[in-house]
């Protein structure tokens, strides 16, 4: 390839360097990619993807909650047997069984309430390393879409690009080819259109060499 020669080209150049409409070059089915500048999850990451902390949030504030009882229960308790504070007729005094009981359920609660925040602060931490500034490859619904109706709504899926050097570098944690899901786009897009696309000029090539083989 030309040092000066460009690693894409838009839809619109090619269909100009080929001499056909937009619509013609959508149809020949070459791999097409677009910008993205935003968070970018393997499709299966249900943990990292958003609302993956749903439940382990959930569970994080319903054993704060808990520990929280335990702990007023625990300090009554102790209080009433040193003669220091009289119950409510709605409060039992416990035996030392049930007290150890209440006192080991805080203890469990409290080791997971350190083990779910360290997790939440882990993902929080790592979702950030799944930020990309660059190409994706168009998923084959997406160029449908664009090929019948001009655009498409911004989609929430592509797929990691497999592509020459200088294109396809990326430090996010995903493998080439994967399906990713696509989270706080920046600016955001409502739509994606043809001119939206950009074609790897080695795809064009070999495109090319197909054709006059």
């Amino acid at each position: 390839m030309p040092i000066n020669e460009p690693l894409t080209l838009t839809l619109a150049e090619l269909a100009k360097r080929w001499s056909k409409t937009t619509r013609q070059v959508l149809d020949q089915g070459l791999p097409m990619y677009f910008y993205f500048d935003g968070l970018v999850f393997d499709f299966g990451d249900k943990w990292q993807r958003a609302g993956g902390d749903v439940h382990d949030a959930q569970t994080l504030e319903a054993h704060q909650t808990r520990v929280a009882t335990l702990e007023i229960d625990l300090q009554r308790q102790a209080l009433h047997k040193r003669g220091q504070l009289k119950l409510t007729q709605w409060e039992d005094a416990l035996s030392d069984e049930a007290l150890r009981g209440l006192q080991a359920e805080a203890d469990r609660l409290n080791s997971e309430i350190v083990r779910l925040s360290t997790a939440l602060k882990q993902r929080s931490e790592d979702r950030q390393r799944h930020v990309r500034n660059g190409l994706l490859r168009a998923a084959p619904r997406t160029l449908r879409e664009i090929t019948q109706q001009g655009k498409c709504i911004f989609p929430h899926f592509a797929f990691m690009p497999t592509m020459p050097t200088g294109i396809a570098d990326s430090n996010i944690p995903v493998a080439e080819g994967a399906v990713v899901a696509l989270e706080d786009g920046f600016p955001v897009k409502e739509y994606l259109t043809g001119e939206d696309l950009v074609i790897a000029m080695a795809d064009i090539k070999a495109a090319e060499a197909s054709s006059q083989a």
